[in-house]
């Protein structure tokens, strides 16, 4: 922490003083200039000892959070040295996207802080409540510490840096704008077809259950195991779901890029990750968006359980409209390491010729698919989805149908 000093001590005063007293020889005079003297020893020393043995600490709860909640910021100030303090201010810098609550007409949004005059070994505890506004990753402070010497003449200024990061995920896109219904439909669109078995994908036998077809006994495994074993095969339709992230509005991905448009691709996919994590089943993120801190192309691995979950919002937290690549290139490029079967929500601006085609060969692969769009398709791409059984639904306000 390093101190910077402004003001000055009243030197010409006291000089006046210092040579009135050699020339006057008056009493007064002699005690002005030696209180001269004090005043500048106790100036110099206090300014100087003023923001030293000061320790500050940020404490952030909660750190995850979604867009538009509050959070709490605790800053705890400790005086450790023997002397008291005439004052200190303490200011807390904000980042865009964060601000103080509740937000008042007139009050800066900027920082936040408070001002005390802390005595010697005390401890002080400032807690102030704060609201993300939109989603982020967002670093706090730094922390200002403003003082003075006892006298007033100096000013002592310094910044602490701190390490208090939150973030701020996506908002379920129903509460974001409410004139767009829940996504719940949605997501039970993409489940409600249950676990198909595969004959040609013999797993195992389990015990005989009453209802279990007769043609699926393993007379084999009975015969040596004394009692009905029933065949077990490995499902058609997994349970996971992958989700196919489009932050791109056009064809030409690197000509232009429309924010308004990403954020409701990105509150929609955030709102049916948690829908499908919800439901139990593995989820999964592939975007071409842009991470805002990394500025790498980011991805989430396949799981079940709050860690997947929590990836995968902190990836939509952090990414920026603009995309890396064209929507079917990176689709097509993660084709190898998708799973067998598995469900694969696309959630995309527009839903173009090009990314049309992408989505036909992952459901040549065998792959179920649901498009999700913002605005309604072209009526030959449509009759193209609609003929290779790919379920296509619209985000438009009013206009949200199923045509799967």
């Amino acid at each position: 922490m390093t101190a910077q000093r402004t003001g000055l001590f009243p030197w010409p005063i006291a000089l006046a003083l210092f040579v009135g007293a050699a020339i006057t020889r008056e009493p007064v005079v002699l005690i002005a200039a030696a209180a001269a003297l004090a005043g500048w020893a106790v100036s110099f020393f206090t300014s100087r000892a003023a923001l030293r043995g000061i320790d500050v600490q940020i404490e952030i709860a909660p750190s995850r959070m979604v867009a538009g909640d509050t959070f709490t910021a605790r800053l705890v100030i400790a005086n450790r040295k023997p002397l008291p303090m005439p004052w200190l201010e303490v200011r807390l810098a904000l980042p865009e996207g964060i601000s103080p609550e509740p937000a008042e007409p007139g009050m800066p949004r900027e920082s936040v802080g408070a001002g005390f005059a802390p005595r010697a070994h005390e401890r002080v505890t400032l807690t102030f409540a704060l609201r993300a506004t939109r989603r982020g990753a967002y670093a706090l402070g730094p922390i200002r510490l403003r003082s003075s010497d006892w006298l007033g003449f100096t000013s002592v200024d310094a910044d602490v840096a701190v390490a208090a990061g939150i973030v701020a995920y996506p908002t379920p896109l129903s509460v974001a704008d409410h004139h767009r219904p829940s996504l719940r439909p949605l997501a039970e669109t993409a489940t409600k077809r249950g676990l198909l078995p595969d004959p040609l994908r013999f797993r195992g036998v389990r015990e005989h259950r009453s209802g279990d077809p007769r043609k699926e006994i393993h007379w084999k495994t009975s015969a040596r195991l004394g009692s009905l074993q029933t065949k077990v095969y490995e499902p058609a339709t997994s349970l996971d779901a992958v989700f196919l992230l489009n932050v791109a509005t056009y064809d030409q991905y690197w000509i232009q890029a429309d924010p308004e448009a990403a954020e409701v691709v990105i509150s929609a996919t955030a709102e049916l990750i948690r829908l499908a994590a919800d439901a139990g089943r593995q989820v999964g993120l592939i975007t071409n968006g842009i991470d805002n801190v990394t500025h790498e192309r980011p991805r989430s691995a396949l799981g079940r359980g709050p860690r997947p979950l929590t990836r995968s919002l902190e990836i939509l937290a952090r990414l920026g409209p603009y995309a890396s690549h064209s929507p079917e290139a990176v689709f097509l490029r993660e084709r190898g390491r998708l799973p067998w079967g598995a469900t694969l929500v696309c959630v995309t601006p527009v839903l173009g010729p090009h990314l049309a085609g992408a989505l036909l060969a992952l459901r040549r692969a065998h792959h179920r698919i649901l498009a999700v769009s913002i605005d309604e398709l072209d009526e030959a791409v449509r009759a193209r989805l609609h003929a290779a059984d790919v379920t296509v639904d619209s985000l438009r306000i009013g206009a949200r149908r199923a045509a799967g």
